[in-house]
């Protein structure tokens, strides 16, 4: 991917100390300075196609199908695009768009049908059979091995508004890494872009209020936001009513352990022990699944994934820390 001529090149602040410095210097350390830069620009362009892979290693492959999870109805892709949610009618029509002979013979003769119903965001069937019932879970697997289609997810995951609240996340708490792009992406594609703004929004207010209580150290700003991401569905006194939405699909639940705590300096989870705790739940009521330790510890993988990068990363016209 390059990077625009308008795009900014972000530097962290050592590098560009050196920038500045050298602009001064012998040729020499202009050559030097020129090459590091060199080097800091391959570093943090090809940072999105890293994002959707560390994405998709917990989401799903191109060709993942999930069966009505939460409610859900069918959930297909890397990104594991939803039926209710309408997502998947969009990536569907992009699908259509790419290579409308292969989506007419991968999903067969009721391809119209089957856009129309996920183009409204309908949980009905398609020739009188849930999305989520063969063959359609099959058409599905065999559209995410065509090419065409993987371009698309890929695209369409690029251009998502997952990736515009991610970006807004980068300008709000002013890091943007490529490891805290990856889990700010993480947190739109888990948690909405509105519900994963909240918490930045929140965390910022917080820092205004006291400007003393801003880490000075980047990767502790991420950890607080994934903390605060992770603690709205965490309780330490009985909640008034059983369910944590309207719907009822997610609920709390008392636990009795849970991951521990994220913040400055404390990135890698440990189990531990915990009383008078609630967590809210969802999944199957005989085996439901914490949101609370699910978010923690995916983030704290994030955060101590030694793959991932910590140089700032260019966003379309924006400066970021």
């Amino acid at each position: 991917m390059s990077r625009p001529n308008n795009t900014p090149l972000l530097l962290g602040a050592g590098a560009l100390g050196l920038l500045i410095l050298a602009a001064a210097s012998s040729p020499s350390a202009r050559r030097s300075a020129r090459q590091l830069e060199e080097r800091v620009e391959t570093l943090i362009n090809d940072w999105i196609p890293t994002l959707l892979r560390k994405t998709s290693e917990h989401e799903g492959q191109f060709w993942s199908v999930q069966k009505n999870l939460d409610g859900n109805g069918v959930s297909f892709g890397i990104l594991q695009w939803t039926q209710k949610s309408g997502s998947l009618g969009k990536l569907l029509r992009e699908m259509a768009a790419a290579d409308p002979i292969a989506f007419g013979r991968i999903f067969g003769a009721s391809w119209a049908k089957l856009l129309d119903v996920t183009g409204r965001a309908s949980l009905e069937g398609v020739d009188g059979v849930a999305l989520w019932a063969e063959p359609w879970v099959s058409r599905f697997a065999a559209a995410g091995r065509w090419a065409a289609f993987q371009q698309v997810q890929a695209r369409v995951a690029a251009e998502s508004e997952y990736m515009a609240g991610a970006i807004e996340i980068a300008r709000l708490l002013g890091v943007s890494s490529e490891r805290a792009m990856t889990l700010y992406y993480n947190r739109t594609v888990q948690q909405g872009a509105t519900g994963a703004l909240g918490p930045a929004k929140r965390l910022v207010a917080w820092y205004a209020d006291q400007p003393g209580r801003r880490p000075s150290v980047p990767l502790d700003v991420v950890a607080q936001y994934a903390w605060m991401c992770a603690s709205k569905f965490r309780r330490t006194s009985a909640p008034e009513r059983r369910n944590y939405n309207d719907d009822g699909n997610i609920w709390w639940s008392p636990v009795a352990t849970e991951w521990s705590e994220l913040g400055p300096g404390n990135y890698r989870t440990r189990r531990v022990s915990v009383s008078g705790v609630w967590h809210a739940v969802t999944g199957p009521p005989s085996k439901p699944w914490s949101l609370y330790d699910l978010i923690t510890k995916r983030s704290s993988d994030i955060l101590t994934d030694p793959t991932l990068r910590d140089l700032p990363v260019a966003l379309p016209g924006s400066i970021a820390a």
